[in-house]
């Protein structure tokens, strides 16, 4: 099906047209709305559609019979989708939504025309409507969204400060929206903003993460932090990242002040999730580590960075597997950066086991990623020393080729399990099991223990816990 956007001809996905159908035979209305209609204004694809109707959530559910998988998790917000070939189709009652203080929940409100829908959207960009149903029309555009898109603004239909209070985590999609397409805020939106960012108290930690991951993973992560920072959304997300504004660094590593240097980090990196994010996190322990006398420097930062990090990704409920990666690499961003050209084989080999993660004998970070974000690091610092650095680390990976074995050294660990050990030494579970494994694999890495000798790990087990005993 063709349809008419503005001044654009396209055309209308045939599955849409196909649910349209039924729609027009249930004498119900059904509009395209949002994020499709936005992105093709645009001239980008789109397999997710929003459309809006009429009709209550029982006749969706009656008029999608038998086209396609049909899922009603958000049912008791007015919401039905169905999957269609690889389109996925997400159909709502015509509502709004409205958080009351105090609440975390929103309060829902359907109405009986697309109006009212669309004039409590929260852009205006995300305010237009087309019409599939009972005919197929043009575009429903009461807010000016399309001129806004062209123009690259982000505003609200209405007074920005009602369109806010609905829904404070409207603040933060306003910043990703302007990372993503690298659009502007409205001024009046901004200082809205401003005023009533302490309203993101009333949404949940959970959907404040969302947007987070959402603004880091965008084209333009260090302009959707800076926002965060500089319109004070940060202090209700993470007061630790927000900590490291105007925080200045000497000058003969870096460029920028903390703040400034980790949005340069996060902007030299792809849009991997993980990176990002300890890209994000990579410095956050600078400002409490800082001192001035005899000069300035953010000892142990690294160390402190990983408590930080892990409090304030606790606060945003981070699956902990999340946690424990993000801070793996935080604490080991500048480990490559210390390499020097005199190291022998078997501390190239201790450094390639430490900077790779595993879990369950599988790796889940690998080298790359340190080595990602140690480039990163450097190139986000002093211009002038960044090409010596960064010939460093070039040259330990040279090392790290020519020594080979790379594979095998990530996944190196101790030849006898915890189970051996306390049946060889008839002792019981506890701290002891760690640090003798721990012992083991770093020998299995240097190269001085075969993977598979249990006979002679065995026997330098026992010295090692002998020495242990001995204090020597």
């Amino acid at each position: 099906m063709t349809s008419k956007l503005g001044k654009h001809l396209f055309e209308v996905p045939k599955q849409v047209a196909e649910v349209a159908g039924r729609f027009a035979a249930a004498r119900g209305q059904l509009f395209i709305v949002g994020g499709w209609l936005r992105d093709r204004l645009r001239g980008e694809e789109c397999k997710d559609i929003d459309l809006a109707t009429d009709l209550p959530p029982a006749r969706v559910k009656k008029a999608v019979e038998g086209l396609g998988a049909i899922y009603s998790t958000g049912e008791k917000f007015g919401t039905i989708g169905v999957v269609l070939d690889d389109y996925t189709l997400e159909i709502t009652t015509f509502r709004s939504e409205e958080y009351t203080p105090g609440s975390r929940h929103p309060e829902v409100v359907h109405h009986e025309d697309i109006n009212e829908d669309l004039a409590r959207r929260d852009f205006t960009i995300n305010a237009m409507a087309l019409q599939m149903a009972p005919v197929a029309g043009a575009l429903l555009d009461p807010f000016g969204g399309a001129d806004d898109l062209a123009r690259g603004l982000i505003k609200t239909p209405g007074q920005p400060g009602p369109r806010m209070a609905e829904d404070p985590l409207r603040m933060m999609r306003a910043v990703r929206f302007a990372a993503r397409l690298g659009f502007a805020i409205d001024d009046t939106v901004l200082d809205v903003i401003r005023e009533q960012a302490h309203l993101l108290d009333h949404i949940s930690w959970e959907r404040r993460r969302d947007e987070l991951e959402k603004i880091i993973v965008s084209p333009d992560p260090g302009g959707g932090v800076r926002l965060l920072v500089d319109t004070g959304l940060m202090e209700r997300v993470s007061p630790e990242l927000a900590a490291m504004k105007n925080v200045e660094q000497p000058r003969a590593y870096h460029r920028a002040n903390v703040l400034e240097h980790t949005l340069l980090t996060m902007g030299y990196l792809r849009p991997d999730p993980l990176l990002r994010r300890a890209a994000l996190f990579h410095d956050v322990g600078k400002p409490p580590a800082r001192v001035t006398s005899p000069k300035v420097m953010f000892p142990e930062h690294d160390k402190i960075g990983v408590e930080l990090t892990r409090v304030a990704m606790q606060r945003l409920r981070y699956s902990n597997e999340d946690i424990h990666k993000t801070a793996f690499l935080v604490r080991r961003h500048m480990r490559p950066i210390h390499y020097e050209r005199g190291w022998s084989d078997s501390a190239v080999r201790r450094l390639i086991r430490d900077c790779v993660m595993l879990k369950d004998e599988t790796v889940v970070v690998t080298l790359d990623y340190v080595f990602e974000l140690a480039r990163a690091d450097i190139k986000a610092g002093n211009l002038e020393r960044a090409p010596d650095f960064l010939a460093l680390v070039d040259d330990l990976e040279r090392r790290i080729e020519e020594i080979g074995a790379r594979k095998e050294i990530e996944k190196a660990r101790s030849p006898i399990d915890g189970r051996e050990l306390m049946e060889l030494f008839g002792r019981k579970p506890g701290p002891w099991l760690k640090s003798v494994k721990n012992h083991l694999t770093h020998l299995v890495v240097s190269g001085e223990l075969a993977p598979g000798d249990k006979k002679k790990a065995a026997r330098l087990a026992a010295e090692f816990i002998e020495k242990r005993n001995s204090g020597a």
